[in-house]
């Protein structure tokens, strides 16, 4: 076959074949303007760790997340469809001949080559270390600080923050510029400096159940902004529509964001956009709505925080 160089015989590695097709995935997403994986898993109803393991994956991904990636780039599904099934075939063994042996193609005779053992690909250390962190899942503040985190290879990683204290003041952290009401924190970067400033349990009405997850206010001392974080956990029901806002009494400003709950039941984190905090404090609530959107299961407010410095 003709390799990516051009010389005929060249045989280009399954591996190199699926970086190639991420690499062409990660070119579609930039053409549609980059958008976040959060906007994007409310479309391709993936999870947005689900769409960031196609951009970090050495294996090619399944036809049905590679087709929710394309569709939330609004990429031609079809086109994308061909391209996985031919990346397929090529993964696939030839087929043994009638006397057992390995067939070739009609027309063309190659010497035989000893097989080697097929070598296993190494998992990266930071496979592993993710994986031993996904096990543990800490109650109380420490899993909100982590969970809305984008699992992203081009933004720094969010910096541990102890949120057992108070959140630093601008002062101390230096603040930055406020960022418009209803932004959306990891486009934003708010993540960066993020920090917990309130954590509340999303009860059952039935106080005998179990919770629904937690609901934390988050803070960034750079962005001078707060925005709704929502931990489940495996109750919450596929189907159902997450209502997040965040509110500013001093002036009655508030921001939204409902998303569609659209996976399979699992501990899952959502967060909604920000309001700054230069004009009073901010409070942040969520209602999760039954797929028919005619009741309420479960509901949560913080208290109203002031968070950093008026200007």
């Amino acid at each position: 076959m003709t390799g990516r160089s051009g010389r005929v015989g060249e045989q280009v590695s399954g591996e190199a074949r699926h970086h190639q097709f991420v690499a062409d995935l990660a070119r579609l997403r930039r053409a549609a303007g980059q958008p976040s994986l959060r906007r994007m898993s409310a479309t391709a109803h993936y999870s947005h760790t689900a769409l960031a393991g196609v951009l970090s994956g050495t294996r090619l991904p399944s036809l049905e997340l590679t087709l929710a990636f394309v569709r939330a780039c609004g990429g031609d599904e079809a086109a994308w469809r061909d391209r996985w099934h031919r990346e397929a075939a090529l993964d696939q063994p030839a087929a043994p001949a009638p006397d057992g042996s390995a067939g070739e193609p009609p027309g063309r005779s190659t010497p035989e080559v000893p097989q080697s053992p097929p070598r296993r690909t190494p998992v990266p250390r930071w496979a592993l270390v993710a994986a031993a962190g996904v096990t543990v899942l800490v109650v109380g503040s420490v899993v909100p600080m982590l969970a809305d985190r984008e699992p992203r290879t081009d933004r720094p990683a969010e910096r541990a923050v102890d949120a057992s204290g108070p959140a630093p003041t601008d002062a101390a952290a230096g603040a930055g510029t406020p960022v418009p009401d209803g932004a959306d924190p990891q486009e934003e970067r708010c993540q960066v400096d993020a920090v917990s400033a309130e954590t509340v349990p999303v009860p059952d009405p039935d106080p005998t159940r179990p919770t629904y997850g937690n609901l934390t206010l988050r803070y960034s001392p750079r962005c001078r902004a707060a925005w709704p974080l929502f931990v489940s956990t495996e109750r919450v029901p596929t189907g159902a529509t997450i209502r997040l806002a965040a509110t500013r009494p001093v002036d009655g400003a508030a921001s939204r964001f409902d998303y569609p709950f659209m996976i399979k039941s699992q501990v899952y984190s959502v967060f909604g956009n920000v309001l700054r905090t230069t004009r009073g404090c901010v409070s942040v609530t969520v209602d999760i709505t039954a797929a028919d959107n005619r009741s309420v299961l479960a509901s949560a407010r913080t208290p109203c925080v002031q968070l950093g410095a008026r200007t």
